[in-house]
């Protein structure tokens, strides 16, 4: 068998849809000891559709804009191809030089997921991966092929160390996010045996010159922008920068095409899109959202994150938008934000992220959070909302005032998410915050979130589900099973949070 020269794919926790649910999403990072491997793959992280063959039909954004860099580059179609890892070996022969794996966790090391698994056991997500490089590995050996495993994504700098390196037989890490423009050199060097290092770090490319997508997306994930210009000093991310809405449009009619009705708008406040400053521009959002609505074939429109601020200064936009991609119908009962709360004392938000609250104050932040989860309620909106714990400086008064907010948010149809501080931007020399650095009230407040989320995401859940033809009719039969798994994991995983902070 030839095969193909380059073969892209990813770990299997990254290649779903999660029933377009985010807080599904988020669980890939927990332990797996909260819910079997089996079970988890099979009913909560479905796998992507794929051809006959074991073709993607769906993948991950970054291994879609690494194989248009590498086509737009001069790599016909007939060189790369994308494919779902457990068919990953059916596309490898003797003319194979790469095959590159996506990975998000590959290692259970992003910091601020760390309360999924307090314990630091193996997660799914590290789960898959190593499942994966593992039947790659031996695969070649067993075949006595040459091509070379290179590891890319958003998860690879946690495998930048030549240890890891040996240990999972990979070649080759190439390190960052959106550098489209410098995989196409990557890989020409490493299939013509140039002498390429084994860790790459790579430049930044801009938004503008990223490359529109030749394939479908998992969960349709459009960037329609990048950036922020409220400059938490937690924060990482670069200034606002938005796409032109004609690269938007062409993405989603690719992903349309191959099957994917499904849009998911990502940027990092989507009411800041066509703004400038932190003042929302509604001419332009609606512009946006009409536009990608026109698309022919689009079935859903849903946004990854929402800053509670932009949607409280002009609350009538998020009812437009939601009468744009029908929120609220029986197919569609409700959307979801992102939402970042991270805490309900406006003297951390004044140290640590002033421009958070803007055009508020900081002082206004904790009804600034009610309001908002209020008029995503009113408009089919479900907020995500998250919070850090242990800030530097975090005094008890601080944890009380966060509790407080935590109490008030318990009528909003929500899901909360506790995450713990991580030392990065300005705050990089600050020490991260750890689950065994967990107060009693910490604690308290994880007991609170946890009853929070066992109260909706069942019905969430069900929701979705119900909204989905080829779920109806077992409905009936699956609701008790929804309410005992969610039940057993909440339980799990505070167990194991409890045994961490003792």
């Amino acid at each position: 068998m030839e095969g193909h020269e380059i073969v892209l794919t990813a770990d299997r926790s990254f290649m779903s849809d999660y029933h377009l649910l985010p807080f599904l999403r988020g669980l890939r990072f927990a332990s797996t000891s909260v819910l079997s491997p089996s079970l988890f793959f099979r009913f909560v992280s479905p796998p992507i559709p794929k051809t006959e063959s074991g073709k993607a039909l769906l993948a991950p954004y970054h291994t879609r804009r690494t194989e248009a860099a590498l086509i737009n580059s001069g790599f016909n179609e007939n060189q790369v191809i994308v494919t779902a890892p457990e068919n990953s070996v059916n596309f490898i022969g003797s003319k194979t030089k790469i095959v590159s794996v996506t990975a998000r966790d590959p290692l259970s090391r992003i910091h601020h997921y760390s309360l999924l698994n307090p314990l630091c056991k193996e997660s799914y997500g590290s789960l898959s991966f190593k499942k994966l490089v593992k039947k790659l590995h031996f695969f070649r050996l067993s075949k006595k092929y040459r091509f070379k495993i290179v590891v890319d994504g958003p998860g690879a700098w946690q495998l930048a160390n030549p240890e890891d390196m040996r240990r999972f037989h990979l070649d080759h890490i190439i390190v960052g996010e959106f550098a489209t423009n410098d995989i196409p050199h990557i890989v020409k060097s490493i299939i013509n045996d140039a002498e390429t290092p084994s860790i790459l770090h790579t430049t930044y490319t801009d938004i503008d010159e990223t490359p529109l997508v030749r394939g479908g997306v998992t969960e349709g994930l459009v960037e329609v922008a990048r950036g922020c210009n409220r400059r938490c000093r937690f924060c990482t991310v670069p200034s606002l920068r938005c796409r032109e809405l004609k690269a938007v449009t062409a993405e989603v009619e690719t992903n349309v095409s191959c099957g994917q009705h499904n849009v998911t708008l990502r940027s990092d406040d989507i009411l800041n899109y066509g703004a400038t400053g932190v003042m929302v521009n509604p001419k332009a959002v609606l512009s946006l959202y009409q536009g990608v609505s026109k698309v022919n074939d689009v079935k859903r429109i849903s946004q990854c994150y929402l800053n509670l601020a932009s949607a409280v200064s002009e609350p009538s936009l998020v009812k437009e938008i939601s009468d744009i991609i029908g929120a609220g119908s029986k197919n569609y009962p409700y959307t979801t934000a992102l939402v970042g709360i991270e805490t309900g004392s406006p003297a951390l938000i004044e140290a640590h992220m002033n421009g958070k609250a803007r055009p508020f104050q900081p002082s206004e932040w904790p009804d600034v959070v009610e309001q908002g989860f209020g008029i995503c309620i009113d408009n089919h909106w479900v907020p995500l909302g998250m919070l850090i714990l242990g800030f530097p400086g975090e005094t008890e008064r601080d944890i009380r005032k966060t509790m407080s907010l935590v109490e008030k948010l318990s009528p909003y149809k929500s899901v909360l998410i506790p995450f713990v501080f991580d030392a990065k931007g300005v705050l990089k020399t600050e020490k991260s915050f750890n689950a065994k650095d967990l107060k009693s009230s910490h604690l308290d407040m994880i007991h609170a979130i946890l009853d929070h989320n066992l109260r909706w995401v069942s019905r969430l859940v069900k929701e979705q589900i119900s909204s989905m033809s080829q779920w109806r009719w077992l409905f009936s039969m699956i609701s008790p099973l929804i309410d005992l798994g969610i039940r057993k994991a909440h339980e799990k995983l505070l167990d194991e949070i409890v045994a961490c902070a003792r």
